[in-house]
């Protein structure tokens, strides 16, 4: 099946209070965009909490990127500090993506349930963070049987670099960027075999982020770039914006 699902959901947190919420793929589209919403909260010294809800649409031939719906998601990822830099995470996320049955281009509902764990390093100056990530996640799909080509499990392989420039003496506004490179392997529902484990997909990212003076909310607004396949490969492109509500410290 060539449909992508991503959260990614993907969140980049530095040591200050800036938060970003990447889109998820949506498969073969001519453009797309993404909305979320989230709530951080610190539950401890090295502890942080994320949760978010988020939506996405496409525009499947056309330009109007909301268009169609076609993806919900619910995510929560929970975030340990550790020393030198370095920071681990892991999460749950639940799917609701809309498909396109190749056999009677009917469109049906398929669910995903997916785990993940990420491991970073910061590497930091005055004014530049350097990111990179690793992440590591379990797929499984609950497709209908109409759906001929769905998978049942899938395990994939994400490798991020992410930069982030402060662009004011107060780290208030900053500039984001991002190129992540997926593999991945998936178990077919029918025949039960899994198929080799290679290149799915590259996703480039540029974010504006601001967190307006005595406020608690981050805004971003950016665009991403959706290169998908190896040897005939097309590209999407997503605007996408995300609210993230910064909470106090839990006791």
């Amino acid at each position: 099946m060539r449909k992508f699902l991503v959260i990614f959901i993907v969140c980049f947190f530095a040591v200050n209070i800036s938060a970003q919420i990447s889109p998820p793929g949506l498969g073969h589209a001519k453009t797309a965009s993404w909305f979320a919403a989230g709530i951080k909260q610190k539950l401890g010294e090295n502890w942080e909490s994320m949760s978010y809800f988020g939506m996405g649409r496409t525009g499947e031939t056309s330009l109007n990127p909301i268009e169609k719906p076609s993806i919900l998601v619910l995510n929560q990822e929970f975030y340990k500090q550790l020393k030198n830099n370095w920071k681990y995470s892991f999460a749950v996320s639940f799917r609701n993506q809309k498909e396109k049955n190749s056999a009677d281009n009917n469109i049906v509902d398929q669910q995903e349930i997916r785990l993940y764990g990420r491991l970073s390093h910061v590497f930091k100056s005055s004014k530049l963070k350097v990111t990179p990530t690793f992440r590591q996640e379990f797929r499984k799909f609950f497709a209908p049987k109409s759906l001929e080509d769905a998978e049942s499990f899938a395990l994939r392989s994400r490798l991020r670099l992410q930069f982030s420039i402060d662009l004011n003496e107060d780290s208030s506004k900053k500039l984001i960027l991002s190129s992540e490179q997926l593999f991945s392997t998936e178990k077919n529902a029918l025949s039960k075999e899994w198929s080799d484990l290679k290149y799915h997909e590259s996703r480039f990212l540029a974010y504006y982020s601001v967190t307006p003076k005595h406020s608690a909310v981050t805004f971003d607004i950016g665009y991403m770039n959706n290169l998908v396949g190896g040897n005939h490969p097309y590209d999407v492109s997503y605007l996408a914006f995300d609210v993230v509500f910064n909470g106090k410290r839990k006791n």
